[in-house]
């Protein structure tokens, strides 16, 4: 099996069928499966997943795990040589499949490929970051350094980075055998953030690939009402520790601050 393609779903109803049909329409010839892991739905995600044509392998939870914890167990029920992990609000637009798998095969050493994320009005979507560390906020925020912190987007050509999001990412078998699969602390964010710093502890480089392209429905695949609803708080606290972690947001703040002070400076006392 050439690629095990990686769906993750969550009340998804909307966004599966438009993404399985996308993978049915590839026009790659690779040997491929793919595999859904419902994550306990209240609508008919993992039914739709079943009944559609491309007959894929569907492990419905019986509760909602989380994102890590569903791709690692689809990662065991797979075969593939490569693993490719798409959120299901994401298509494949043309010849995606073959360009990640080509350069895949000719690139090495390869920790993971990532390809460039498309609105589903077409534009170029900013996906890929460097590590989230106070230095690079204070680089970011007071010293003028456009890419430091934050998702930007790539020229177009391929280069390595430092994280790029995992809403459509090629990983080897061969990356997880040495890396391992993703923490199940997280249950969802800084998943991918942590699986490439050990990436980049293993010399492993991660390269963005424009070349590839998927569509991306930002955001639809969380459902929370504000940040502190949200996982990510806690996910930052396990990633960074609680006291990095509060410095580091005592940086954003004071960061954002400070360039909305040099935006709008104070008026000059006549």
């Amino acid at each position: 099996m050439d690629l095990s393609i990686i769906i993750i779903t969550y009340n998804s109803r909307q966004h599966i069928t438009p993404l399985l049909n996308s993978i049915k329409k590839s026009p790659d010839r690779l040997k491929k499966e793919v595999i859904v892991v419902d994550n306990a739905s209240q609508d008919d995600s993992a039914d739709l997943a079943s009944k559609h044509p491309l007959k894929s392998k569907v492990i419905r939870s019986k509760t909602n795990q989380g994102f890590s914890k569903a791709v690692n167990q689809a990662i065991k029920a797979s075969s593939g040589q490569y693993f490719l992990l798409l959120n299901p609000d994401t298509r494949l637009v043309g010849n995606c499949l073959t360009y990640l798998h080509d350069f895949a095969l000719k690139t090495s050493p390869l920790g993971a490929v990532s390809p460039r994320l498309l609105g589903l009005n077409g534009r170029p979507q900013p996906s890929v970051f460097r590590f989230p560390t106070i230095i690079n906020a204070i680089r970011h925020y007071f010293f003028n350094c456009q890419n430091c912190f934050g998702k930007y987007l790539p020229s177009n050509k391929t280069i390595k980075v430092d994280v790029a999001v995992m809403a459509a990412m090629l990983i080897p078998r061969s990356t997880i055998d040495t890396v391992g699969v993703l923490d199940e602390r997280f249950f969802l964010y800084y998943e991918d953030i942590e699986f490439c710093r050990r990436l980049k502890k293993h010399r492993l480089p991660l390269y963005y690939l424009p070349q590839a392209k998927v569509k991306h429905a930002h955001g639809a695949s969380g459902h929370f009402r504000s940040h502190l609803d949200s996982p990510l708080l806690k996910s930052a606290q396990i990633y960074h520790g609680r006291v990095y972690s509060t410095l580091l947001n005592l940086t954003l703040l004071l960061g954002q601050k400070w360039q909305k002070f040099i935006r709008h400076p104070l008026p000059k006392l006549s």
